[in-house]
């Protein structure tokens, strides 16, 4: 399966999510809106900008491309929700929970489907192979919020529970039409789809004022930030793609008679005319590789490997530097989108 179906049977999976249809109404004005609890809390207990993210938002384009609701790109054409992610399988599998963003009773918990990647599966026919082990939860008003991808087995509700802000649901996974580790998290009101940025349908228009759904509290800890780091770190050979993607536990060191040094970094939100800046330092604070480029496309996740190959002789033993940097180029002056160092012992 390529990238491009991939991505479309993931929005044709999530288009109607948890079976609540999205109605063709005009967006919703701030005026009508009472979400509950006063505002909504995160649907994940982390620390948001260090160990969760958010990836994609709403898309506001109603063509085949796709707009978020700050008309930036994170986003891909038709998603109906807000993906809150990890940035590997293996912070997935220490376990994050996936919460209750408000007071409600539980009308639907499912937990049956496995944690694959849909590029290796193929996308899900029914709604619950779509949506993987997912939990739906009526907060009175209605008001409805649901929550897609779960891990296999860690669904905590069953149908009829009552449950309180912040109470665990599950695990984020990787169930359902899914190619990274994330929860999938919507928000209806009386069968309408929302964003819980702007309050507004997917049918506005991107950049239009609206009121946010979300508790202050909530609010203060997912300001928009436009691309960020996945995992970044040394190897003695050259990883690929996916295996970055999967996650890599780097070595704590490395051998000097191997005569390869790679440095890799995975992120995601990067765009088209982001400068990057690769660059290794030996021990002696020499450069060892060092390499700058221009992207020529937006990439929802990308990943880059560099280093050597030595010839004819070892690594220099002691501690290398690797760094990675992306800028954006502004009407000013460039800003930093994501920097990152690290640090490996040769031997």
């Amino acid at each position: 399966m390529t990238a491009r179906s991939a991505l479309s049977s993931l929005q044709a999976g999530l288009g109607i999510l948890a079976g609540l249809t999205v109605l063709a109404q005009s967006p919703a004005t701030a005026e009508d809106l009472d979400p509950p609890g006063g505002g909504f809390g995160l649907p994940v207990d982390c620390v948001m900008g260090e160990l969760c993210s958010i990836q994609n938002y709403v898309d506001y384009d109603d063509g085949k491309g796709w707009k978020d609701h700050t008309c930036g790109s994170l986003s891909y054409d038709g998603h109906r929700g807000i993906d809150f992610r990890v940035p590997t399988q293996i912070e997935m599998r220490e376990g994050t929970a996936v919460i209750a963003a408000a007071d409600g009773k539980v009308i639907f918990a499912f937990d049956d489907q496995p944690d694959i990647l849909m590029s290796e599966t193929g996308p899900g026919k029914t709604r619950e192979e779509r949506n993987g082990n997912w939990v739906a939860i009526s907060h009175g008003g209605g008001w409805v919020t649901t929550y897609a991808h779960l891990m296999k087995g860690t669904v905590a509700v069953k149908k009829g529970d009552r449950v309180k802000r912040g109470d665990r649901l599950g695990l984020i996974g990787l169930s359902g039409n899914s190619e990274f580790p994330h929860v999938h998290f919507a928000v209806t009101h009386r069968n309408k789809l929302l964003d819980p940025f702007t309050g507004l349908e997917p049918s506005a228009t991107c950049g239009e004022t609206g009121q946010s759904l979300w508790s202050e509290a909530a609010q203060a800890q997912i300001p928009y930030q436009a691309g960020g780091l996945l995992s970044a770190g040394f190897l003695d050979r050259q990883p690929d793609h996916q295996e970055i993607l999967a996650g890599i536990e780097a070595p704590a060191e490395i051998s000097t008679d191997g005569r390869v040094l790679v440095f890799w970094a995975g992120t995601w939100g990067v765009r088209e005319g982001d400068l990057e800046t690769l660059m290794i330092l030996d021990p002696d604070g020499r450069t060892f590789f060092n390499n700058k480029r221009v992207l020529e496309r937006n990439r929802a996740v990308w990943t880059v490997s560099f280093g050597l190959r030595k010839r004819g002789e070892n690594l220099q033993p002691g501690e290398y530097v690797g760094f990675y940097r992306v800028q954006r180029p502004g009407a000013d002056w460039a800003k930093t989108v994501l920097a990152v160092r690290k640090t490996v012992a040769v031997r």
